[in-house]
């Protein structure tokens, strides 16, 4: 009878246990446009080939535009991005963890990881996710409400915030928020986050308001169509 009663609360804890744990499981970014040349390098390839509908740009990615290229993605749900011409852009994580297999079941966690090798990108984060961007020079923690730009080159990292707020650290530990209204580069001295200087803020707001419409714009056309 005891030994019963063990079995069965060992049983009922486990099951327990595995309700808990969840479904983790990688997903693909999904393009909403192209223009120009666009390659991708595949995980597990050594070559290069042009972006195309058979594409699965999922962990290990790598994609490249052009000098007159652009490519808009939804990285995951409620995380959009633009990648400028003459951009780099590797795809280190995309994955969700479900409560159970069932599509309509629950979704705890959604991770978001890129590494930005050189060119710009703006992004639109309204989602909730785990969404790390990282270059040579700092790793950026993107929270929810953000619209930005980051340029990277092999000296430096610049970002460029419109709304919202983002946290970095550098190479070196050392650590900033960065509010909106405001541009910070790597490497920099210590505090050296400054308001966006006064001849570039109209040109720079302005573009990256642009590109967040367009980006709005395409998911909203494929919204019905787009996975999760």
């Amino acid at each position: 009878m005891l030994r019963g009663f063990v079995a069965l609360t060992v049983t009922f804890a486990l099951a327990l246990s595995g309700c808990w744990e969840g479904t983790t499981r990688s997903i693909s970014a999904t393009v909403l446009s192209a223009r120009g040349e666009v390659t991708l390098l595949e995980k597990g390839s050594t070559n290069f080939r042009p972006l195309d509908s058979r594409a699965n740009l999922s962990a290990g990615t790598t994609l490249r535009t052009s000098a007159d290229a652009q490519l808009n993605l939804v990285l995951v749900p409620g995380a959009l991005a633009q990648i400028s011409a003459g951009s780099e852009l590797k795809i280190e994580e995309l994955s969700l963890t479900k409560d159970g297999n069932e599509t309509g079941d629950a979704i705890w966690e959604r991770v978001t990881r890129v590494e930005m090798h050189r060119g710009a990108m703006v992004v639109l984060f309204d989602g909730f996710a785990r969404f790390n961007i990282e270059t040579d020079q700092a790793m950026l923690n993107v929270l929810p409400g953000c619209l930005f730009r980051v340029d990277v080159d092999e000296t430096r990292t610049r970002l460029t915030v419109v709304r919202g707020k983002l946290s970095a650290s550098a190479t070196n530990g050392e650590g900033a928020a960065v509010y909106a209204g405001a541009a910070r580069e790597w490497p920099s001295g210590p505090g050296k986050t400054s308001p966006v200087e006064e001849s570039q803020s109209s040109t720079n707001t302005t573009e990256i308001l642009q590109a967040a419409r367009e980006l709005q714009e395409l998911a909203a056309e494929r919204r019905d169509r787009l996975p999760f």
